[in-house]
């Protein structure tokens, strides 16, 4: 709910309107709405209609989803961010937008917004969101959902609690690839499945990574486009660098999630939806040097998932950084392991299915087995997109399919990952605690965990 909502002052055009959006309870109450077709031709949205969105980072990935949401006739109502020079092609491109600089400023302000779309770096993603779903605005926001473990359960608690509807930007949960892919699976189509493998060429060419990226000594001149406190957020405040902004803080673990994070949303969804995996019990992880500052160049992380209901234990690896799993013995010659710089082999009694980035081009291995093994039977119902489904859910037709539940806890999985990277010299398989929140057998990772201590003042309170 907005803040006037809370304080039962909101407007009531406002909120007929807003009802309207996610009932159909108006029609009732005497609302007469002309059709489209009659209105505007084939495709055309009455302002009843649509959604009023403001999107939160607008340069890189989120100036694509600005123009998703746009294309699907949705109203791009307001556009924030803090790095003007970044976003400027997106801001300039709606110029009937609203412009804002501090997304508090503009949630504050603007009642009329319905949805929120938030692609910033990954830590900030928890405190604009939670800000925003606080104050009943639907939420979409780019994987992985959050940078710490805390972030994703108060992301899922906070969704649950405002009943928005919430979605994480991970578009290849929403391919036809990736149905089948779980379908083929829940059908044993290859079996009893018990070891799944995943890897990504990230970060090779994208972000450096590795003991040798250090924290800047200079103090170069802030751009006066760039509005650098607010791009820190809540992490540990430091002075400009612009080797991280705009993009490279992937790579560094006070902003980023690493490759695990950055690519893991798109290639460990597909075994974690189609095993229902829920959380890990023990994790171990090797990889190149690191320091404090930047993730390793390469890393390996290996889960153990307890055996659930009639699903037995399941193994799952995850290589990055160039590192690959063991190849197939039944891999023909010649043949690759995944394309677009990753993929995943799921290894079944009966068989093995491999799949590239985003869970495309399902493939068993050898691939001739496809004649005998056929196409899976469609049992499930098929998404019309990551943002389309958003979009109907925030007008209260349907759900979403990687919404908050399911996205807090996938992202939880992987940020466990990273916790295992990050003491990997104890030389221990951790053992996670999930209805704690914590590591049985390390009592040193718990205190990094316990990171809520690190968020600066006034963004420790949004978060909650």
């Amino acid at each position: 709910m907005s803040k006037d909502q809370k304080d039962g002052k909101g407007k009531a055009n406002d909120m007929s309107r807003k009802d309207f959006l996610s009932t159909s309870a108006a029609a009732a109450a005497g609302f007469f709405v002309v059709p489209r077709h009659v209105l505007g031709g084939p495709g055309y949205k009455a302002p009843s209609d649509r959604l009023n969105i403001a999107c939160i980072g607008v340069g890189g990935m989120g100036a694509s989803n600005t123009e998703s949401l746009s294309e699907l006739g949705e109203n791009i109502y307001a556009l924030c961010d803090v790095d003007e020079e970044y976003a400027a092609e997106t801001l300039y491109s709606y110029p009937k937008a609203k412009r804002y600089i501090d997304f508090r400023e503009m949630l504050d302000k603007e009642d009329e917004i319905d949805a929120v779309m938030v692609a910033t770096p990954d830590n900030t993603h928890a405190a604009i969101a939670i800000y925003a779903m606080e104050r009943g605005k639907h939420a979409f926001v780019q994987k992985p959902l959050t940078r710490t473990i805390y972030e994703s359960r108060r992301m899922a608690e906070v969704a649950e609690e405002t009943g928005v509807a919430t979605q994480m930007g991970n578009q290849g949960h929403a391919y036809e690839s990736t149905y089948k892919i779980v379908e083929y699976i829940r059908q044993g189509a290859i079996g009893e499945v018990t070891k799944v493998d995943c890897w990504t060429n990230r970060p090779m060419g994208y972000w450096p990574q590795g003991a040798d990226v250090q924290e800047s000594d200079e103090m170069p001149v802030v751009p006066y486009t760039m509005h650098w406190d607010l791009w820190v957020g809540p992490s540990p405040y430091r002075p400009y660098d612009p080797d991280i902004a705009p993009f490279a803080w992937r790579g560094r673990w006070d902003f980023g999630a690493g490759a695990l994070g950055d690519m893991g949303a798109h290639i460990m969804d597909q075994p974690y939806w189609a095993l229902e995996l829920g959380m890990p019990e023990q994790v171990h992880a090797s990889s190149t040097p690191f320091n404090n500052e930047a993730f390793p160049l390469g890393s390996s992380v290996h889960y153990t998932f307890p055996a659930k209901g009639d699903r037995a234990e399941v193994e799952l690896n995850w290589y990055d950084g160039g590192l690959l799993p063991p190849r197939p013995e039944e891999l023909e010659d010649g043949k690759q392991m995944g394309a677009s710089g990753g993929g995943m082999i799921f290894h079944g009694s009966e068989g093995k299915l491999m799949a590239d980035v985003y869970g495309q081009n399902p493939r068993f291995i050898p691939e001739s087995d496809i004649e005998e093994i056929g196409e899976p039977e469609k049992t499930m119902e098929r998404s019309p997109g990551i943002h389309e489904e958003w979009v109907a859910a925030a007008k209260g037709n349907g759900t979403t399919s990687s919404n908050f539940e399911y996205a807090a806890a996938l992202t939880e999985t992987m940020l466990i990952g990273n916790m295992a990277i990050r003491f990997k010299d104890a030389n221990i398989k951790l053992q996670w605690d999930a209805e704690n929140m914590r590591v049985k057998n390390l009592e040193e990772a718990n205190e990094w965990l316990d990171d809520r201590n690190d968020f600066r003042p006034g963004w420790r309170e949004v978060i909650g």
